[in-house]
């Protein structure tokens, strides 16, 4: 059950997602327990949803992916219409208590999960804490990244039309775009990805005072900017608009 789940015993559902506990520092959710999804939801997953709710069109990603890769194209809007989807059928086929739902992450919770929540103010807006935590990266610290810290703008991506940007000197992840689930080490919650592949919506308006944009976190696969992949960095977006390198992770709320 998601109220079992450990680290080395995720919860998985029926679409094949597995969910492991986060700690929470601060914030609405303090000390209650989160699960969060191991991986970014994929282009399987996803297509679940699109095949099942009819109320949602998804647009054709410009590149080549396969069903484990991670799913763009997908706007806020869309991606809490999967949320509540998901809710709803895994209540219906019993893996869901009706105090537990399936909902995009706060800004404070990715940051959490990312293994910066005890280093900023819970309660500050996004916009106020993007890029201000200097050489905090999520593979750790130092920059460029390590070998295999994720799919990053590498080498192997060097003039592909979808990667603009010079690319990082001397990295190369393997993929030019997406990659698969779980392709790259996991942090210290059993997490991928947290960082490059595609960018991950969060619940947040980026600045509270406008209240036009959602954050989302994370960076993408095509970009190579130190400060652009720092864990702090918060990039923004409109609701209803999609992006072919905007996606985002599911968590699951226990007792809400």
């Amino acid at each position: 059950t998601a109220a079992s789940a450990t680290k080395g015993k995720p919860f998985e559902n029926s679409l094949g997602m597995r969910f492991v506990p986060v700690p929470i520092i601060g914030g609405a959710s303090d000390g209650q327990r989160v699960l969060f999804s191991v991986w970014e939801t994929r282009v399987a997953d996803y297509d679940e949803f699109i095949k099942n709710s009819r109320q949602v069109e998804w647009p054709k990603i410009p590149y080549p992916q396969r069903k484990d890769h991670a799913a763009g194209n997908v706007s806020w809007d869309d991606a809490v219409a999967f949320c509540a989807w998901l809710t709803e059928l895994s209540r219906q086929n019993g893996e869901l208590g009706e105090k537990e739902v399936y909902r995009l992450p706060t800004d404070h919770e990715w940051s959490c999960a990312v293994g910066i929540g005890a280093m900023e103010n819970a309660e500050a807006s996004p916009v106020s804490k993007s890029r201000k935590l200097e050489n905090v990266f999520p593979w750790g610290t130092g920059y460029p990244p390590p070998v295999g810290a994720g799919n990053y703008n590498g080498e192997e991506a060097d003039g592909d039309r979808f990667v603009p940007l010079e690319p990082i000197s001397g990295y190369n992840d393997g993929f030019v775009h997406t990659s698969p689930a779980g392709s790259y080490p996991a942090n210290q919650f059993g997490l991928h990805d947290l960082g490059g592949n595609v960018w991950e919506w969060c619940q947040d308006w980026f600045n509270p005072d406008q209240k036009d944009k959602r954050v989302f976190r994370g960076a993408a696969f095509n970009w190579a900017v130190d400060k652009a992949l720092l864990s702090s960095n918060r990039g923004l977006g409109i609701p209803d608009k999609r992006v072919y390198l905007v996606g985002f992770r599911v968590m699951i709320a226990v007792g809400e």
